[in-house]
Parts: C-alpha cells; structure tokens; sequence
C-alpha cells in the first residue's frame, strides 16, 4: 500500500504544479516545529504499566498559493512520540494532504488527496484518500456535491482482554458520495446533506470468519452563526449502516457536533461535544461509536502569558461487543510568548481510564513544551480570502 500511496501523491502533487499562475498569487507558507517532554505515569491506561519519560517531537508545515477557491497547497503533520522501551513503544502520527482549487464564476471544483499513518500502542492505521468536491453559488444559496474514494489498512490490540494486534491486517476501500444545499445570510449559515457510502473488505471474510461490508446511509442537518460575538456550530445526522450478509446487526445511531466559543474580556470559553463512528477490526464489531466532551476556559494574563483549565470525556462503544472505553482528564496549561515566533509551555493533567471487565485506572503527566512558527512566505503577507 506505501507504493500505491508514493505513486498517487507524486501524480497529485504534479497535476497540481501545472496550474500554477503568475509569480504575482499571494503565498502563505508557515511552519512550526516544536519539543515537548517530561513524566507519564501511565500512558497506556492499562493497570500494572510503568511510568516512564516521555518525548514528543513534531512538525507542521501550511502552504497556499492562490487561495483555497484557485490555488493550491498542502498540509504536512510529523508527530512522534517516544517512551521508554521497557515501558510502551513509541507512537506516531503522519499526514499529508494536497490541495487543488479552481473556479469559474459560481461554479467551484476542489481537491484534494490525503495519506495518513498512525500508530499507538493499541491502534495501527494507514490510508490514502482522494476527495473532489464541487459547489455552485446561486445567490445566498449554494449547492454541493462530493466524492471519496478511500483505502485503509487498520490493526487493533483488543485492550478488553489485553490482547495482541491481529496476525494481518484488514484492509478495506470506502466509496462514498454526498449531495446537498445550504443557504447563508451574513454570519448564519443553515444546511441539509444527505451522504451514502459502501464499505468493501479485500480479503472477503475477517479472522472469524464473517463477511464484514457493508452500506452507510446518513443525512446530515447543520448550523452556524455567530451572535454578540459568540461562535456557535451544530449538526445532527440520524446514521444508519446495514449489512447485506445479515452476519451483523444493522447499526443506527443519532450523530451530533455541536461547538461554541464565548469570549470575554480576557476570557474566552470553548465548549464542545460530538458523536461520530470509526472504523474497528475488534471481535464481533465493526463499528466503533465514539463520543467526546470538552470544556476549556482561557484566561490570557497580558499579551504574552496564558493560563488554559480542561475538562475532558471520551467514551469508545464497540457496537455488538458489548465493550466500553471511558476516558475522563482535567488538565491545566501555561502559555508564554518568548518572542521571535517562540512559545514556551508548561502543562500537567490526570486521567481515568475504565475498559469494560479491567480495573479502572488513573494517571498524571507533567510536560514542558518549546516551539517555534517560521514565516517561509516570499509573498509579504497571506492573502487569506478563500480560506
């Protein structure tokens, strides 16, 4: 699969390249790079692990020429995360997206081709994904519609019995499709989608046995507006995956995003929460119904110092393994500007992790932090329309 990946971003990256205009387009380019390290007491959330150091290291690179409705750009994430050996094995997280837009008029094409890999002690994803949407503005209406073809290879540690990975691999394509309108005035915009989907594994049947492909049907309703300053986002989207074999039961399920950010003053509060799915190769369970919270209030002290407080809850439901993970932190972080692009952190947080049939287990970190943005512009300043 790395080949295939190789292969179709080189072919990307080209087409893209061709279209490239006049040396007078606006360009951003910035990067960040950046350390963090200290003490984890428990990073695998499993009872009887060892503590252990802990070193982060990563790398962000953001480059647009044009803008995002006639340019092109791409996304770099590097994030690698190591452990003491004797206590967990590194983990990382890499991504690469490239980015096409072009536009006559009303009518807009994107996009965009996207290979990611991440690994963690637990999980172990790769995927290649390419995207093309098209959006046609009809006064304050605008129509959309939009393709993906996906292809992923995942491997999961069933963490209920503390298992191990799988022996291979399940490797699976997604082909889906999604078609809608929305109408905007001002800061408000509302909208209806509706999104099919078919998911097709390679090898036929998984380790057990079972057929596991399968139909994903999910109309989506959205919202967003901004009111006396505040940011406010929502969705609600009634899921539905069916499987054709009848080896699983149908999975049906109300998905929701709902966001909001208050500034204050010197204060700004951000609330968050969704319900979505994700793929997972654990027994008798295809689907993964994940559902997240947060909470976390900024206060900046001056124009260089911040202080952020955290409340966090995750929950990971196998549908049809009867198994739960539940994940709850509060965290506090200390934000400094140094100058130069530089930004020194400080930050300390506990957990409590409970599977379903393990001991529930809690752990703290301490962490301090160093980065640094680059400008790598040639341009002056961003032109950020289109963004």
């Amino acid at each position: 699969m790395q080949k295939i990946i190789i292969i179709a971003l080189v072919f990307h990256a080209s087409l893209a390249l061709a279209t490239e205009k006049s040396a007078e387009e606006k360009e951003s380019s910035i990067a960040v790079i950046g350390l963090r390290g200290g003490f984890d007491s428990n990073p695998a959330g499993a009872r009887g692990a060892n503590g252990t150091p802990v070193a982060t290291t990563y790398a962000t690179w953001d480059y647009l020429r044009g803008t995002l409705q006639d340019g092109y750009g791409l996304n770099l994430s590097l994030v690698e995360t190591h452990y003491d050996p004797r206590a967990l094995a590194s983990a990382r997280a890499h991504s690469l997206t490239l980015k096409h837009g072009f536009s006559v008029r009303e009518w807009a094409l994107r996009s965009s081709l996207t290979a990611s890999s991440e690994q963690t002690w637990s999980r172990r994803k790769s995927s290649l994904s390419w995207r093309e949407r098209f959006d046609h503005g009809i006064g304050a209406f605008r129509l959309f519609a939009s393709g993906e073809a996906r292809m992923t290879a995942l491997n999961e540690r069933n963490v209920f019995n503390l298992g191990d990975f799988l022996p291979r691999d399940e490797n699976f394509g997604t082909l889906g499709l999604t078609t809608g309108a929305a109408w905007r005035s001002g800061e408000t915009e509302i909208g209806l989608s509706f999104s099919a989907a078919r998911v097709h594994y390679i090898e036929g049947v998984d380790y057990l046995g079972f057929r596991r492909d399968h139909n994903r049907l999910q109309p989506n309703l959205f919202f967003s507006t901004v009111l006396k300053g505040a940011a406010i986002e929502a969705s609600l989207s009634p899921f539905r995956a069916y499987f054709p074999e009848k080896e699983f039961d149908a999975v049906e399920s109300l998905l929701y995003t709902a966001k909001l950010r208050l500034p204050y003053e010197r204060f700004t509060l951000d609330l968050g929460s969704l319900r979505t799915v994700e793929d997972t190769t654990l027994p008798f369970s295809v689907i993964n119904l994940v559902t997240a919270h947060e909470a976390k209030l900024t206060a900046r002290i001056d124009d260089d110092n911040a202080v952020s407080l955290s409340a966090r809850r995750k929950t990971d439901d196998y549908v049809g393994l009867d198994a739960r993970s539940d994940q709850k932190g509060v965290g506090i972080d200390y934000q400094r500007s140094l100058g130069k692009g530089l930004i020194g952190t400080v930050a300390g947080a506990w957990r409590k992790t409970k599977e379903t049939g393990l001991t529930p287990v809690t752990s703290f970190s301490v962490m301090l932090g160093l980065q640094k943005q680059i400008e790598l512009s040639r341009s002056g300043k961003p032109d950020k329309s289109g963004g």
